[in-house]
């Protein structure tokens, strides 16, 4: 038998229906839905950022910032300036649609931006940046960025950046909730390099760039427990400039200075992204080899020597050139011996190198017949001067 529940009650649904009429009406709706827009980019801003701020290299926050905008714009042009706390160069991370791009803005450009957001640190469309600082400020290399939005880059000892985003590809303007996005993860992202960057300084010698000693023996730890593991190995060379005391006396300590940022940019090319190139103090280089045998750490340590060798540096009128001596060790973790007795070694080898009269690569062998027969990698020519220029 059917059962008959009698009419159905609407006063529930007309109600709401004419709550919601009351909302719309009022524009509170219109209210609501835009907080809850806003939320859901608050939401995405706090996830990009809890990605971004987990990353320590540079290269990777560029990456990942790309990835974020990918998602939802293409601009033609984007460019991150950046300007290391210890000053020199300015660092330049240049993209066309996205992709890396071998270009760089000229630097005049950084300089008159950076003066601007040091008066006043706020966003700028380009159209406002040209009416602050004149048309004259920017020539057609400046505009074949198509420019649209120039933003800083600032962190506790000031502005040291500045970002500069083109137009979309698809043609329209940045909308509102897009430009607000890039605003705000623009300041998180100067906050995460700068991080990275006093990070970066930290583990590096000021002069050349290269790692520094503790950083480099920490590394050599790290390696030597890796190795306990996995059973690699990895080989250590310490390098020394031939005769550097009477190069400085002869041409100067800042031909000195010069010689050796050289050497650093030969060392590095020298050797592969993954291995270590650090300043050991002074003249003295250290390079942390990763997964090789006795045979390849000669062969890295020889072409070293090679290269250094075949450097010409001109300075002042002359072609200065200087030779490098080197001794080498391969770690292993089954002689259970930590990282500082093994750089003893490969000292030892060096001083056999100089003995041997320089200019020459020694290899270190453990046991007493090793330290017996330490074989050593004849170079130039004994004796040789190795701070002796190539004439002017």
């Amino acid at each position: 038998m059917e059962e008959h529940s009698g009419p159905k009650d609407t006063r529930g649904t007309a109600g709401a229906l004419d709550l919601y009429k009351a909302l719309a009406e009022s524009g509170t709706w219109e209210s609501l839905e835009a907080l809850r827009r806003e939320n859901r980019e608050l939401e995405s801003l706090v996830n990009d950022v809890s990605g971004l701020l987990g990353l320590s290299g540079i290269p990777e926050m560029m990456e990942f910032v790309i990835s974020r905008f990918l998602d939802r714009f293409i601009p033609v042009f984007l460019a991150f300036l950046i300007e290391p706390p210890r000053g020199g160069r300015v660092r330049q991370y240049c993209y066309r649609s996205l992709h890396p791009a071998d270009e760089e803005v000229p630097i005049r450009y950084y300089r008159a931006l950076k003066r601007l957001f040091l008066e006043d640190s706020r966003s700028r469309t380009f159209e406002e940046a040209r009416q602050a600082l004149g048309d004259s400020a920017f020539d057609r290399d400046f505009l074949s960025y198509e420019p649209e939005l120039i933003l800083p880059m600032r962190g506790i000892g000031g502005l040291y950046g500045i970002i500069l985003l083109g137009r979309k590809i698809a043609g329209a303007e940045y909308t509102l909730p897009e430009r607000m996005y890039v605003d705000r993860l623009s300041r998180f992202l100067s906050v995460a390099i700068q991080n990275g960057l006093h990070h970066e300084s930290s583990i590096t010698d000021p002069k050349t760039g290269l790692f520094n000693h503790d950083y480099f023996m920490r590394r050599a730890e790290d390696e030597l427990a890796r190795s306990a593991r996995h059973g690699s190995r990895a080989g250590m060379i310490l390098a020394d400039v031939d005769h550097f005391k009477r190069f400085n006396d002869r041409y100067g300590h800042l031909a000195g200075d010069e010689v050796l940022q050289v050497l650093s940019r030969v060392m590095k090319a020298a050797t592969r992204s993954e291995d270590t190139v650090a300043r050991f103090g002074g003249e003295e280089f250290s390079v942390l080899i990763v997964e090789c045998d006795e045979a390849h750490l000669a062969e890295v340590a020889e072409r070293i020597r090679a290269a250094v060798e075949g450097m010409r540096v001109p300075y002042k009128g002359v072609v200065l050139s200087v030779t490098v001596s080197l001794g080498a060790r391969l770690l292993d973790a089954r002689e259970r011996r930590g990282a500082r007795d093994l750089l003893d070694d490969a000292d030892r080898a060096l001083y056999a190198s100089k003995a041997a009269g320089r200019n020459r690569v020694t290899i270190y062998r453990p046991g007493l017949l090793g330290r017996a027969s330490m074989r050593r990698l004849p170079g130039g020519a004994a004796g040789g001067s190795a701070a002796a220029p190539a004439g002017p």
